[in-house]
C-alpha cells in the first residue's frame, strides 16, 4: 500500500513537471510572439527574423533592407494581427499562420514552422505572402 501511494507521488510529480515545462515553454513561446507581432506591426521585419531565427544572422544593411521593403509593399501602418491557424504536428513540430492588415484592407500572411526539442523551441521556416490561400491550405 505505501509502495502504490509511492508511485502514485513519484507519477503526479512527474506529470507536473512536464506539464509546467510544456507550459513554460507556451508562455515563453507567446511572450515572443507577441514580441515578434509587435515588431512586425512597426515594419521592424528585419528585427523580427533576426529575433525568432538565431541561426539566420543578418547585418544591419539587410534588416534595413527588408524593413525598407516591407514598408514600401505595405506603406500604411498595420491596424491589427492575430494568428489565424496554429497546428501542432508530430515530432515536436508546429505550423503557424499569421496575418496583419492596414485600415485599407491590405493583408500580410506569415508561416512558420516550428520546431520543439525539450525545452528548446525553433523557428525553422518562415513564409510571407499577400494571398491568404497560398498558406491556409496547409492547415
Amino acid at each position: 500500500m505505501i509502495k502504490n501511494g509511492f508511485l502514485s507521488v513519484a507519477l503526479l510529480l512527474a506529470t507536473t513537471a512536464t506539464v509546467q515545462a510544456q507550459t513554460n515553454l507556451r508562455t515563453q513561446f507567446n511572450q515572443s510572439l507577441a514580441l515578434f507581432n509587435e515588431m512586425v506591426m512597426n515594419k521592424e521585419i528585419g528585427e523580427a527574423i533576426d529575433m525568432i531565427q538565431p541561426d539566420v544572422v543578418l547585418s544591419d544593411s539587410e534588416k534595413t533592407e527588408y524593413n525598407a521593403a516591407l514598408a514600401e509593399a505595405f506603406p500604411e501602418p498595420f491596424v491589427g494581427s492575430a494568428t489565424v491557424q496554429s497546428e501542432a504536428l508530430k515530432g515536436g513540430f508546429r505550423q503557424e499562420m499569421l496575418a496583419y492588415w492596414s485600415e485599407q484592407g491590405d493583408y500580410l500572411y506569415l508561416y512558420l514552422v516550428i520546431h520543439t526539442q525539450g525545452a528548446q523551441q525553433q523557428v525553422i521556416h518562415v513564409e510571407h505572402t499577400t494571398t491568404f490561400s497560398k498558406f491556409i491550405s496547409r492547415f
